[in-house]
């Protein structure tokens, strides 16, 4: 029997790129209403962050946290666990983050989604561009076809980065809490991509290093830790 230092990460891989992409395309087919309505939930989601004042805020809450209950079922139970044996040990994270968003909604907690204009915004803004418009036909660089596409709201790897887009563009301590999970898929999602000989595996790699930078200017500059004003924690009447 090897030892367990001479496994690589290709050996814990029991599916090929072809499957793996096959799973977009059936789950794009079958439940194309839901992976609709998952997508223009968040694209009302993100019209509300880009606008100034924290509005809409509870709104962009509950729209996330149904996306990240509808990937967890929608995606990874239904879809990805069948091929993938470390699913299992990642869903509950996707749960809690799901879980965290609805409680963040139904809670006047300190945590305010809206356009700053600062460093972080600028890369959040643009991780969403990404998530939103570019992530769905980076596969057609690959060789794939377009009902492979992976798109916000239904695929996991799109919806991480989109999430962390808009964790960016949010004040207050508690969006640390949001950071993690999203950060970790990122990761696994770079692993399983480059074992597979994908191209765009550094993608995710590179969301990862801006996202730990904007946190830590933030950090540096009092973004996450600046009091937000009465007026900012009230949801203003349009």
């Amino acid at each position: 029997m090897s030892e367990w230092w001479s496994y690589g990460l290709a050996d814990f891989l029991l599916f090929s790129p072809r499957v793996y992409f096959r799973l977009f395309e059936t789950l794009n087919t079958t439940w194309w209403l839901a992976v609709a309505a998952a997508f223009i939930a968040g694209l009302v989601a993100c019209g509300l962050v880009m606008r100034p004042g924290f509005r809409g805020n509870r709104v962009i809450l509950v729209l996330l946290s149904l996306i990240w209950v509808w990937v967890s079922y929608g995606f990874l139970w239904k879809y990805y666990q069948p091929i993938n044996w470390a699913v299992p040990y990642v869903l509950p994270g996707f749960v809690i983050e799901a879980l965290l968003l609805a409680l963040f909604a139904a809670r006047p907690l300190p945590l305010r989604f809206g356009w700053r204009g600062d460093f972080s915004s600028m890369v959040g803004a643009g991780f969403l561009a990404f998530a939103f418009v570019i992530y769905p036909f980076v596969g057609l660089i690959e060789g794939r076809e377009l009902l492979q596409a992976e798109i916000f709201g239904s695929a996991a790897d799109p919806t991480a980065l989109g999430t962390l887009g808009f964790v960016l563009m949010a004040r207050g301590t508690w969006r640390w809490l949001l950071v993690p999970v999203p950060l970790i898929w990122c990761l696994i999602a770079s692993a399983t991509l480059w074992v597979m000989d994908q191209q765009i595996a550094v993608l995710p790699l590179i969301a990862v290093w801006l996202t730990v930078f904007s946190c830590w200017l933030d950090l540096k500059n009092g973004v996450t830790t600046r009091k937000i004003t009465e007026a900012e924690l009230a949801e203003p009447a349009d």
